[in-house]
């Protein structure tokens, strides 16, 4: 093996992988423990003749869990901001606990790292689980008495502010309907939009989520009676109400602090109104 000084040793490093990788130790000899560092964190290994013949990886990091997490973070940004870790990363197969806004889970790395989210199957306490998402889906409106989590053959019991304790079928609580005695006709929301809505005297950004009836986004109808015109910018359906809910709460925290309220608005109050100052970010994020 080929002896180096400090710099000889820097450079080869350099240039074996071409700058992702930098030494961030003090190299004294090939055989001497060094430290490295890539985009992920940092990095010991025993040896340092180890880094010309292999790439290190997260089984020699300072820190694995935040390593794990930094990779996560480049692969699949959504799914990071989902979960906090709960426990130490020990390896990819192996079991780790994260927090999530809807109860602790416990789910391989490897999991994560492929692209699978967080769901009730993972929960630690599953009906908790549940319940917390039904919460979160009806912005607390009802509550919920979980007696199973099976998604497709169980009912749960609502608690209606109206109604009290109504029976409701499993699957159908997540389209976003709620209390079926409360909206007997309801149709799923599943489309996301951005409109541009203006008249001769404002002109403004809405977001939200609608189903077609007939074709046309429910309520386009109530804004112009509003006296306002309606310019549809994105009109997007999703595969479920719980993914289109969920990415319009993402889109709203992007403006809870720089909220418009119309002129013509009732209850003189909006959550999804905004100015032309933030539609580039809203669109980007879609």
């Amino acid at each position: 093996m080929k002896k180096y000084n400090e710099v000889e040793f820097k450079n080869e490093v350099n240039r074996i992988y071409n700058g992702e990788i930098e030494v961030v130790g003090r190299y004294k000899s090939i055989t001497q423990p060094i430290l490295v560092k890539d985009k992920y964190g940092v990095m010991s290994l025993s040896q340092a003749r180890q880094i010309l013949s292999n790439k290190p990886g997260i089984n020699v990091a300072l820190n694995p869990t935040e390593y794990f997490m930094n990779q996560l973070r480049e692969l699949y940004p959504e799914i990071a901001e989902m979960v906090k870790p709960a426990s130490e990363y020990k390896a990819m197969k192996q079991k780790m606990l994260f927090d999530t806004k809807f109860g602790l889970i416990s789910i391989n790395p490897d999991a994560l790292i492929h692209g699978h989210k967080p769901s009730v199957r993972s929960a630690v306490n599953r009906k908790e689980y549940m319940r917390n998402q039904l919460r979160y889906l009806y912005n607390n409106k009802y509550d919920f008495i979980i007696d199973s989590t099976d998604r497709h053959n169980g009912r749960i019991r609502l608690i209606c502010p109206v109604h009290g304790e109504v029976s409701v079928d499993s699957c159908h609580i997540f389209s976003g309907c709620g209390c079926p005695k409360c909206n007997e006709n309801c149709k799923k929301s599943d489309h996301l939009y951005v409109i541009k809505l203006f008249s001769e005297s404002e002109s403004f950004y809405k977001l939200g989520v609608t189903y077609l009836n007939n074709g046309v986004p429910r309520r386009f109808k109530d804004y112009k009676k509003l006296g306002y015109q309606v310019e549809i910018l994105k009109l997007i359906k999703f595969d479920t109400y719980e993914t289109c809910h969920d990415k319009e709460v993402r889109l709203k925290k992007l403006i809870q602090k720089n909220l418009y309220c119309p002129k013509n608005w009732p209850n003189s109050t909006s959550e999804e109104c905004f100015t032309k100052d933030l539609l580039e970010i809203i669109i980007e994020n879609i």
